[in-house]
This record gives C-alpha cells, sequence and structure tokens, in this order.
C-alpha cells in the first residue's frame, strides 16, 4: 500500500545498502523554503529532524518560533540567539551564521520555565533571507498528541511556502480530555466529538486540515505529517487517518516514526 517507505522501493547502492527516504525530501522542503509547523504530537522533533537533514545535506536553516519554543529544543538546534529589537536580532543571526554555524535558532527572549519567546510572523519573513531554509514553529500544544485550533492559530508568516499540520497517531481512540487534547473543548466544537469520547480517524483529519491549516495563504503548499508511526497497528491506524485527509482534499501526507526512538523512519502513504 505504501509506495514510499523507510527505504526507496527497489533503490540499492553497488555495496546492497538501502537508501533512506529522508524527512525533508518527504516532505518536500528544499532552499529557499519557509517553512511553518502546526498541530500536536511532534512538531519539536520534526523541525530537530529536518533541521538535521538539511545541514547534512549542506544548507542553512533557521529556526524562529512566531509563539514560544522550550529551551531544550532552541538548543538541540545549535546557538540561540535573542533580542526584543528586530534589527539587532537580524544581525545575532548574520553574525551566528558568519561564524560557521549551518543551524541557529532565533527568538526574542529567554522567557520563564525554559522558554524562548516567539518572534512576531511579520518580522519572522524579514528573515528568510538569512538561512537556505526557515523553519517556523507556529503554535504550541503542550506536548499533547493533538490539539483544537484557537482562533489565534497558528501564527503564520506571511512568506510561508510550505505549511506542515502535525498529529500524533497515538490520539486516535483517545478520549477528548485534557490529557490527550491540548484545548478540548475547541477540539469538540470543531470536529463533533464530544468530551470523554473516542477521537474517530475523521476529527483526527478535521483537526489538521479545518484547524492548524485554516489559515493557510493562497500560493503556499500544504503537508499532513503523522507521528509515532511504527509498522503493525499504529501503520494501520494512519492509513485511516490519510484516507480521511485525503477526502477533506489534504494529498500530502506524510508518516514518521518521530518522536519514538531513532533511527527515524519516514513513509510516504
Amino acid at each position: 500500500m505504501y509506495h514510499g517507505c523507510t527505504r526507496t522501493r527497489g533503490a540499492r547502492d553497488q555495496r546492497g545498502l538501502e537508501s533512506f527516504l529522508k524527512l525533508h525530501a518527504a516532505l518536500g522542503i528544499s532552499a529557499g523554503d519557509v517553512v511553518a509547523f502546526a498541530g500536536a504530537g511532534g512538531k519539536s522533533g520534526s523541525i530537530l529532524q529536518v533541521a538535521s537533514e538539511l545541514a547534512e545535506a549542506g544548507l542553512t536553516v533557521l529556526v524562529v518560533p512566531t509563539t514560544k519554543m522550550s529551551l531544550d529544543e532552541a538548543r538541540g538546534i545549535g546557538p540561540l540567539v535573542t533580542s526584543e529589537d528586530p534589527e539587532e536580532l537580524r544581525g545575532k543571526i548574520k553574525i551566528s551564521f558568519s561564524e560557521g554555524n549551518a543551524r541557529v535558532a532565533a527568538g526574542s527572549a529567554m522567557l520563564s520555565k525554559g522558554r524562548v519567546g516567539g518572534v512576531p510572523p511579520d518580522l519572522v519573513s524579514d528573515f528568510a533571507t538569512l538561512a537556505d531554509v526557515l523553519l517556523v514553529e507556529a503554535d504550541g500544544s503542550r506536548q499533547r498528541p493533538i490539539k483544537g485550533t484557537a482562533d489565534h492559530e497558528p501564527a503564520l508568516p506571511d512568506a510561508s511556502t510550505l505549511v506542515v499540520a502535525v498529529g500524533n497517531v497515538d490520539a486516535l481512540g483517545s478520549p477528548v480530555d485534557e490529557e490527550h487534547v491540548h484545548r478540548p473543548a475547541l477540539f469538540s466544537e470543531l470536529t463533533g466529538v464530544g468530551h470523554g469520547q473516542s477521537i474517530t480517524a475523521r476529527a483526527f483529519a478535521q483537526a489538521l486540515v479545518e484547524g492548524s491549516l485554516a489559515k493557510v495563504l493562497p500560493g503556499a503548499r500544504t503537508a499532513a505529517l503523522i507521528t509515532g508511526v511504527e509498522p503493525g497497528r499504529t501503520m494501520a491506524d494512519a492509513s485511516v487517518v490519510s484516507r480521511e485527509l485525503w477526502r477533506l482534499g489534504t494529498r500530502h501526507v506524510v508518516l514518521t516514526s518521530i518522536p519514538k526512538d531513532a533511527p527515524t523512519r519516514v513513509w510516504v502513504p
């Protein structure tokens, strides 16, 4: 059923080694892209993975939140620079890249509880020329596998060329409550699945398409990324969600094992 899996079908070099599909390639990310990640259940891990792959491919990568980012995530990217003054922040970013860093994280300020403050979306757009690829964390989810999207979310830069809606397959079949859903009341309002009821594949897909992707500007590409997938039951669950995503008009769907243990695996249904 899957024409793109952890390895491209039949692709082996002369030594018999398998060619593995990279997450950035599956999502279609390349030089010049401004990629906003929204949703829940694996945004941070996906951003880290994509940033690492792009740097290995010889590209420079800037990662910026438009809401907040954890300090651990920022440090996982590379050097972190902050300033509440846009011009000063721009200068710090330039200096960090000039020092030979391939990956740089930037934010407005250090906040409490180990978080980095976000940069307004219009200012993020101004930073697009500072790196080969700009990755944006466009909302938060408090580490829940899926979320209800508020009216002010996601905070997407106008320069976004690709918006990736993220949801973790573990949400499928879970009850709509505070433990499993960020903003469960908003999730119920959007999907019609009430508090305590099980999250269906249709509701999962709606949360991504009609929530995270609802405000994408014309001209930007879209993709859905289902995380937490492994061969077996979760793969079967992800295939059911994928069909619902297709029915709602999102044809570009990618599955990944993130945030589970490495090595990261990627499939394209």
